[in-house]
């Protein structure tokens, strides 16, 4: 059963709300952009759509556009902002940027305890090493895999 474009905006905004931490309503206006079929979408066309009050709704976009994921355009003659995707930095890298960074961090972390327990407790460190090691390899693979994936997508971005 194919789902409405409704509920998969609903689907889509849930997952961002709760997967990458947008508020609700940034969540719902980015679904909407991400699956609108025009070249973007105006404020009053988001308040439309919505619902919401002008504030949340400029708000909203404001975030948006200041986390670099939607950008706006204007056409000749019309003054008019339109919202849509950005296109040089999308979520998709901004989220990919930000998993890579969380890896970095927790390599880096590991290593001080691993070294510290090294030199000041052989015995601990004996005993986990094998354990640390494990995931120290998974830590390592998937920072290779975010690297790749950066790269790819920037590369693509830049085209």
């Amino acid at each position: 059963m194919e789902k409405s474009k409704e509920e998969i905006i609903e689907t889509l905004g849930l997952h961002l709300e709760e997967e990458h931490n947008l508020p609700p309503l940034a969540a719902r206006i980015y679904a909407i952009l991400i699956l609108t079929d025009k070249d973007g979408l105006t404020f009053d066309g988001c308040l439309d759509r919505l619902g919401a009050s002008k504030s949340s709704i400029s708000t909203s976009l404001n975030l948006l556009v200041n986390m670099d994921i939607v950008s706006y355009f204007t056409k000749h003659g019309d003054r008019k902002r339109y919202f849509t995707t950005a296109k040089k930095k999308t979520f998709f890298l901004s989220k990919l940027q930000e998993s890579l960074k969380k890896v970095e961090t927790e390599k880096h972390i590991i290593t001080l305890v691993k070294d510290y327990h090294k030199q000041y407790c052989p015995k601990k460190y004996e005993e986990g090493q094998e354990r640390t090691q494990v995931y120290l390899d998974y830590v390592n693979e998937t920072e290779e895999i975010l690297k790749k994936s950066v790269k790819k997508l920037e590369s693509i971005l830049n085209e």
